[in-house]
């Protein structure tokens, strides 16, 4: 008596699973690996854009840095010619939520300033920009420009 079985046996079935998972662990950590990538570029563009078009601003203002990210987003917003697009849309890739700003930060003599992305950490480790333009309490893993130290 002859037996036709089609199919696979549980053990193969197993064994094709596991290998399934092995290789699904080991891919996935790089696939968030190159996702932090990106957004590290993406903070990275962003930022370079809007220190371009603020030196731009104060070069041709009085050279006070504006107060606050609103008030830097009206100033470059209302600059002529128009310097970036819609400041309001800089978004910080890592942010808690998908519409957080970057951080803006200005020292007491309004002079100098850092713009940062908080970073893969979620955490912002910059603190303040000191009178003389040195950036404190990081960087850490912030993604930042500034036109100190």
């Amino acid at each position: 008596m002859k037996h036709n079985k089609k199919g696979f046996t549980l053990l193969e079935i197993l064994v094709v699973i596991s290998l399934i998972l092995i290789i699904v662990g080991i891919a996935f950590p790089k696939f968030i690996g190159v996702s932090d990538e990106g957004r590290k570029a993406k903070a990275g563009a962003e930022l370079k854009t809007l220190q371009t078009a603020l030196e731009s601003y104060l070069l041709n203002t009085s050279g006070t840095v504006p107060a606050d990210f609103a008030a830097m987003e009206i100033a470059l917003e209302a600059a002529t010619p128009r310097l970036v697009g819609d400041v309001a849309k800089f978004y910080d890739p890592f942010g808690a939520t998908a519409t957080t700003n970057y951080v803006y930060r200005k020292d007491t003599n309004n002079k100098y300033y850092v713009i940062h992305s908080i970073g893969p950490d979620k955490a912002a480790n910059i603190t303040s920009i000191s009178t003389a333009g040195v950036v404190t309490g990081g960087p850490g893993d912030d993604i930042f420009v500034t036109n100190g130290t």
